[in-house]
This record gives C-alpha cells, structure tokens and sequence, in this order.
C-alpha cells in the first residue's frame, strides 16, 4: 500500500481549540467524571456523550465526551496540563459550530467498518491519531474530521493537523470504512512513530551509523518474538543498545536461548538482572 502522506506541523505556542474531546475510559469509572465536575464552579460546562442515545449508552461513563471550552478558561487550561501527563483525548477547532453539531458528527464515528467487521473506532487517542491520519485517504480523513481541525499532544509536542479546513460537513450516515491493507499500515505506522521516539530519547547512548534504522529493526524482532508490550519493546531496546547491536545477536542472547530454553521475556529479565549485578559490582 502507498500510504499518503500527512503533515503535521509541531507547535509550541498554547494548542487551539473549541473542543474537548475526554475519553472517560483512560481511567477508572467515573475518577475523570469527578474531575471534570470538580471543574464546573458556580455553574456547569456544556458536554455530551458520544454514546448516548446509541446502542453503546449504557457503557457512556467508559466513553468520550465532547466539552465545549468557549468561556471555559479554567478547565481548558486544566485540559491541557493534564494531556501532557497522559493520552486523556484530543482538542478541537471548529469556529462557530454547535456542541450538538459537532456531537452528532463525531458520534457517528463511535465505529468503523475495520477490515470488514463493526468495532469501536477510538479515533481520539493520541498516541495513535498521527499514525492514523498517516494511513487514511483524503477522503476518509474529510469524513472523519470534517471542517474541524484536531490538535493532539504526542512525544512532549502538541501536534495539530494542516489540512485545509473545508467549508462544509460529510453527509451523514457515512461510515468511515479502513480495509485490511490499512490497518496493517497503520500498523506499522504505530511501530515507525515508536521507534522515532525512542531514538529520540536514546540517540546520545546509539553507537550505530544509522540509529533510527537500528531502533526501528529492533522493535520488530521483538514483536516478531512475541514481546507486544510497548514497556517490554523499549527495555528490549535499551538492551540492544548496551549490547551495542540487534540482541538476538548478542552471545548472551543466543546462550541464554539455546542452553536455557528461556522464552523471550524470560530472557529480557535475565539480562536486565545481570545489567544491574555488573553496575552494582562496578
């Protein structure tokens, strides 16, 4: 598949936004309601569910919200300290919109047809919204976000989408439908956008020529070994990096599989054991 490219341009000045789009399900029921409420004062600020009134309204209390900020300073503020500490959702410009409106648009979007079958769409999630608009067509990305502009907060920058905003809204009764080919690069969208904040972050301790190349190539044998967990890939990569090359090609690696019989896993603990005896030795 030839992915389309979609720019994101990274600000640093305050993040737009009309709206706030909260996903309730990133904590435990009802501890991010309390904390919305806790922000209302003297009087309440507007918001709708994305699930009520649909099939999905008894489980509203694990779903999104969509709060609107105009004259909400506090808890815009509030918002958006707390996206830098954790994926709690996205922003939302659209001038001149109704909260119904946009409610009704977004909701809409609850599911998507992935490869074929009706599932939850968290489209709002940013940790995979840049992967996401990277696989989406033009067309599918207009269906989606409509005359809006979304803004997101990913790798300590809050990212916001280019596009042109266009005048008009999708029709509705569109569902947005993502093929196979698709969610596997989106993917491997989700895997590149991983690797690029690793090397980030561990680039000074990369001995390799190309360190992006070495992270990303890293990551995958690790998947391909069946470590899924993101926190078990990036301790997969900082024992690479120690060893100073892919691991599975470092001689403890291959000792430790082929006269142990370890699995994967139990190997990356082992070898995270013996880091911390040497350093306490030394």
């Amino acid at each position: 598949m030839n992915m389309v490219e979609f720019d994101t341009r990274k600000i640093v000045s305050e993040p737009p936004g009309d709206f706030a789009l909260l996903d309730l399900a990133q904590r435990d029921e009802n501890h991010l309601l309390r904390w919305f409420y806790d922000h209302f004062g003297d009087g309440s600020i507007p918001w709708q569910s994305l699930y009520q009134g649909s099939e999905l309204a008894d489980i509203w209390k694990t779903g999104p919200i969509l709060i609107a900020l105009e004259h909400q300073d506090e808890f815009r503020d509030a918002f958006i300290q707390q996206c830098a500490k954790e994926p709690l959702g996205i922003l939302i410009s659209a001038p001149g919109v109704s909260l119904n409106t946009l409610a009704n648009h977004l909701t809409r979007h609850k599911t998507a047809e992935l490869d074929g079958k009706s599932s939850l769409f968290r489209f709002y999630d940013p940790r995979s919204l840049g992967p996401l608009l990277t696989v989406l067509q033009p067309n599918q990305r207009y269906q989606l976000i409509g005359a809006s502009q979304w803004c997101w907060y990913h790798d300590d920058q809050w990212q916001v989408t280019t596009e042109t905003r266009p005048d008009d809204w999708p029709e509705s009764g569109n569902t947005l439908v993502i093929s196979n080919e698709q969610l596997k690069a989106l993917d491997e969208a989700r895997v590149a956008q991983f690797a690029a904040s690793l090397t980030n972050y561990y680039r000074p301790h990369i001995s390799a020529p190309d360190p992006e190349q070495f992270v990303l190539q890293d990551i995958k044998s690790a998947k391909t070994a069946g470590i899924t967990l993101l926190a078990d890939q990036e301790r997969w990569v900082r024992l690479a990096i120690a060893a100073g090359g892919p691991l599975t090609e470092s001689a403890n690696w291959r000792k430790l599989a082929s006269d142990q019989g370890l699995s994967p896993g139990q190997i990356l603990t082992h070898l995270e054991s013996e880091q911390r005896t040497v350093a306490h030795v030394d």
